[in-house]
């Protein structure tokens, strides 16, 4: 069990010896061992209503994430009490010259919630769910949008938008984006967060939103942390339906996948809208369409007429699913990734937004691809309609319609020469994404330059984002993971 220090617990632990070595100083540039603990840096802890961990066991448990590819072990992890614990932190983070991090559930796969000799704060502390209003609901940032479902669907209300993991964290998907099957309709969770407490990099604590510090949400809300940390959202709510029907539809021709996707898209015939591309090792390749409609019964809808001009070879039979069952449908597959270990093997992933025109030629080289280049036979690949999502920095294409293609890569733990192959696939994809105008999901993006993250956000973005991270970061001690501003 990891052993949790109060300060008082731990300058006592540090007096008596227990610990050879504590953390490293970074205005001495060296570890901190008990003989040096009362008189450096961290005698100064401030009083927290949570605990500061220093042991390994803690230490390693957020020096990684699902990617699997860095290991960035921090100086110690805040398991806040109050988001007064997260102020204080941040406060002592800029006196003593120390990067801080908030991390949610590790989803993210390059790195960007370590801090390495840094302060890694625990979320999952801070995950009160306050009762529902008429048309919203505040959330702390270790709440899982499982639980927020939880608490909303009791009301008969629902957010707009769940990612397909319910276990995710409400602070980690707003400071990402936060994409779900009904996106089409109301973009990312981004789009649907009215209102935010942020602590911001100097140690304030300020309540943003599009009326009340406008810059400040703009700039932390899917901005990967680099402006202010997360501590509390308030979330649009609309009515909940009750019940939901899925159906697959199976397609041969990638072309016409493409068109009747991009119709459904446009046209906004059904509430929930999902696509994939498979195969059999190296075999051929399938599309299917998944579409869903919302209802309550006895209403049930008629697919059908719905279903008027689209070209699918095949059909299942539908899906009927309780609206609880359906947010969690994914549930069972994430639970066997971790219980087979699949979870644990490098997953250098890709995700895109690629213009409607110009997908065809983009995805054909990808199918190509054998399955031991590729690492992946099923990923999703579905449209998006462009003009639902809001947010400054969560970029997409100019075309009204693109699609998201997610390649959940992984390869053999042990194989640096297969790791290093799939990420210079991984940069190639990405830089023939550029080319068409395309767009990647920062939360899964391999470390950019700062050239590439201006060509990423466009000038006038970059240099909103660069002006609010001198303004409320300016001793750069945040979230130092994605390198944005790294000198």
């Amino acid at each position: 069990m990891s052993k949790q220090w109060s300060r008082r617990t731990f300058i006592k632990s540090a007096a008596a010896g227990s610990m050879a070595i504590l953390g490293y100083d970074p205005l001495l540039q060296s570890w901190i061992t008990p003989a040096q603990a009362q008189t450096l840096s961290f005698k100064s802890l401030p009083k927290l209503d949570g605990t500061l961990l220093f042991d390994e066991a803690s230490r390693n448990a957020v020096a990684v994430d699902r990617g699997n590819l860095f290991h960035r072990i921090p100086v110690a992890v805040l398991k806040p009490g109050s988001v007064q614990d997260v102020v204080k932190m941040v406060r002592y983070a800029n006196k003593h010259s120390l990067k801080i991090a908030m991390r949610g559930q590790g989803h993210s796969r390059y790195g960007q919630a370590q801090a390495e000799a840094g302060i890694v704060i625990d979320s999952s502390t801070l995950n009160a769910i306050q009762p529902p209003a008429a048309d919203s609901v505040d959330a702390g940032p270790g709440a899982s949008w499982g639980d927020v479902a939880k608490t909303t669907l009791a009301k008969n209300l629902t957010p707009p938008v769940f990612a397909d993991t319910m276990t995710l964290s409400v602070g980690g998907t707003l400071s990402v984006g936060g994409l779900g099957n009904t996106s089409q309709h109301f973009g990312a969770q981004v789009d649907n967060a009215t209102e935010l407490d942020v602590v911001t990099g100097d140690g304030r604590l300020v309540t943003c939103s599009q009326q009340r510090e406008s810059e400040l949400f703009n700039m932390v809300i899917a901005g990967l942390g680099q402006c202010g940390i997360i501590v509390r959202a308030r979330i649009r709510l609309i009515p909940a339906p009750s019940n939901v029907i899925l159906h697959n539809l199976v397609y041969d021709d990638l072309e016409t996948y493409l068109a009747d996707q991009k119709q459904v898209a446009m046209e906004g015939r059904f509430d929930h809208q999902y696509g994939t591309a498979g195969r059999k090792r190296n075999g051929p390749w399938s599309f299917t369409m998944q579409l869903g409609k919302f209802y309550t019964p006895p209403d049930e809808p008629n697919l059908a007429p719905l279903m008027a001009g689209l070209l699918f070879r095949s059909q299942a039979e539908p899906v009927r699913r309780s609206y609880s069952e359906y947010l969690h449908r994914m549930d069972a597959r994430n639970a066997d990734e971790v219980a087979s270990g699949k979870s644990s093997r490098p997953s250098p992933i890709i995700v895109v937004w690629i213009p409607a025109s110009a997908t065809k030629d983009y995805v054909a080289p990808i199918l190509a691809m054998s399955s031991d280049v590729l690492g992946v036979d099923l990923f999703s690949f579905w449209p998006l309609n462009t003009r639902r999502f809001t947010r400054p920095l969560f970029k997409v294409p100019n075309e009204e319609i693109a699609f998201s293609i997610w390649m959940f890569r992984s390869l053999a733990r042990n194989d640096p020469a297969a790791l290093s192959a799939m990420l210079e696939s991984n940069r190639a994809l990405l830089r023939q994404m550029i080319a068409v105008g395309g767009k990647d999901y920062r939360q899964y993006g391999i470390v950019m330059s700062q050239a590439e993250w201006v060509e990423h956000l466009g000038p006038d973005v970059w240099r909103r984002f660069s002006n609010a991270k001198k303004k409320f970061d300016p001793n750069k001690v945040l979230t130092p993971g994605p390198e944005i501003f790294h000198s």
